[in-house]
């Protein structure tokens, strides 16, 4: 996992409005009789799942009942959804929050990193990789992308004020190479 500080939301990128437009989750198979379904998210955005919290899937409110941890991670019920079969209707869509959560200090939201100079060796982040392990600036210098573990170690800086990012320039990691 990357340093928290490097973290952001990989969900959404939305700015907050009153419509439900920030994608926080998405959700599982249901697990056991009760309406409970598998919730895929971010540790920090369970915020958005404390009980009596409205969330939107299929652009419809749904009030959580429960959240609780299960063996592969949380489970979230919703009111209204009280057996599996009901649950089942759900499973596979996202969720969705009218505003997203506030970054505690050094994080940062994908598409605020887009569009960033790179320095010192020059190009542009065009796109922010999620993977498992830990996401990953995609750069494109002289028509050529690549991509840079996004961690503190090889992305020391991030001004976003400034609008650019300090890459450390490591031989065959930063360097553009003819991918064709």
């Amino acid at each position: 996992m990357p340093p928290a500080r490097k973290r952001g939301s990989t969900l959404g990128s939305s700015s907050s409005t009153d419509s439900p437009t920030v994608r926080v989750g998405r959700l599982g198979k249901p697990n056991g009789l009760h309406g409970f379904l598998g919730l895929y998210v971010e540790i920090a955005d369970l915020s958005h799942f404390e009980p009596r919290s409205i969330v939107y899937v299929q652009e419809r409110p749904y009030t959580v009942r429960e959240i609780r941890q299960g063996k592969k991670g949380p489970q979230v019920a919703f009111e209204g959804v009280t057996n599996r079969e009901e649950a089942e209707k759900l499973r596979g869509n996202d969720v969705f929050v009218s505003a997203r959560r506030e970054l505690a200090e050094g994080e940062f939201w994908p598409a605020d990193l887009v569009g960033l100079d790179v320095r010192p060796g020059g190009g542009k982040v065009v796109e922010v990789a999620h993977g498992p392990a830990q996401d990953r600036l995609v750069i494109e210098r002289d028509g050529v992308r690549f991509e840079i573990p996004f961690v503190d170690e090889l992305v020391p800086t991030v001004d976003l004020d400034a609008g650019y990012v300090e890459v450390i320039e490591i031989e065959g990691l930063s360097s553009p190479t003819d991918q064709t």
